[in-house]
């Protein structure tokens, strides 16, 4: 099946899913309720519930309609990233390595063929690893263990995404390269069909601390974090407005993170805690990522959805 067939097929969808009854309102003020049925940067063609159709100049509507119409145009673009583009090599079940050029980190992203045929936006599932995972280099497929259970058949098949695994250089934290971390993530989602509003993150020991970061950086920006022993905060229940999982061994502050955990709830926000006393740092991890729940949890997440 070619790309160019593969495309008009998502276009058939994308326009199908668009064919419903909306209020449209002019540049002037005035409104109407119509189907949308083509559009172009320039016009949309507008069906009324009268049949008859007709099109208008986009620069004709209100900002609002213009904006949604854009926006539509975009999707369809980032559509065409499955199957060509710079990331296209990278949907093939398989872990592709992004060399540093672009946006100074090395990065490895996994998707399969099955991406390329959807006709929905899709989740991204951003993880960081520990500080021992730092190195000059990666060694292709060589990711921790969240990132490993996730693209696993029996695991993917129920929660299909793209899998972003970024690489921390050596001697450095993860906390300092936050602004390299959202360009990658900003350059996926401008170049993918990536749902907006399913961005997750999760971290390990460093890794967590990072996400940690992130959340800080952009606290509407994402949907949840998943925490295996990691610096928390009690303070982000005030501003950080994404559902957390917390897990923490022994050797990590779980008076802290139970008390991030309690803010969160007592803001009305959702943050599930579980404390692993007799468990060490480097068990947390392995127990995180094979929990039953903890996937289904943070996908069924959806960003400014964060009550219980």
């Amino acid at each position: 099946m070619n790309v160019r067939f593969l495309l008009s097929l998502f276009l058939v969808a994308t326009t199908f899913a668009n064919a419903q009854n909306r209020k449209w309102k002019s540049a002037d003020g005035r409104e109407i309720e119509a189907q949308l049925q083509r559009y172009s940067p320039d016009q949309v063609t507008l069906r009324r519930s009268d049949g008859k159709s007709f099109s208008i100049p986009l620069t004709s509507l209100s900002s609002v309609d213009q904006d949604y119409v854009k926006q539509l145009i975009a999707d369809e673009d980032r559509a065409k990233g499955f199957l060509e583009g710079p990331y296209a090599q990278a949907f093939e079940g398989e872990w592709v390595k992004i060399p540093a050029e672009k946006h100074g980190l090395i990065f490895q992203l996994y998707g399969t063929k099955t991406l390329k045929r959807t006709k929905e936006p899709v989740p991204l599932f951003v993880h960081l690893h520990g500080a021992a995972g730092r190195a000059p280099d990666v060694e292709v497929g060589n990711v921790e263990i969240a990132a490993q259970r996730l693209a696993r058949d029996e695991q993917y098949s129920e929660t299909p995404c793209i899998i972003l695994v970024p690489l921390c250089p050596e001697n450095v934290s993860w906390g300092e390269q936050v602004t390299r971390l959202e360009a990658i993530i900003d350059d996926l989602v401008s170049s993918l069909p990536v749902d907006r509003d399913r961005i997750y993150l999760s971290g390990y020991s460093m890794g967590a601390r990072g996400i940690g970061s992130m959340l800080e950086s952009r606290p509407d920006f994402y949907a949840a974090g998943m925490f295996a022993d990691g610096d928390t905060n009690p303070e982000w229940a005030k501003t950080i407005n994404a559902a957390l999982w917390l897990w923490f061994s022994g050797e990590r502050d779980l008076a802290k993170a139970k008390a991030t955990a309690d803010a969160f709830t007592a803001a009305g926000k959702m943050a599930h805690f579980e404390g692993f006393p007799d468990f060490t740092h480097n068990q947390i991890h392995w127990k995180l990522a094979h929990d039953e729940e903890v996937f289904d949890w943070i996908f069924s997440r959806r960003r400014g959805e964060t009550k219980p």
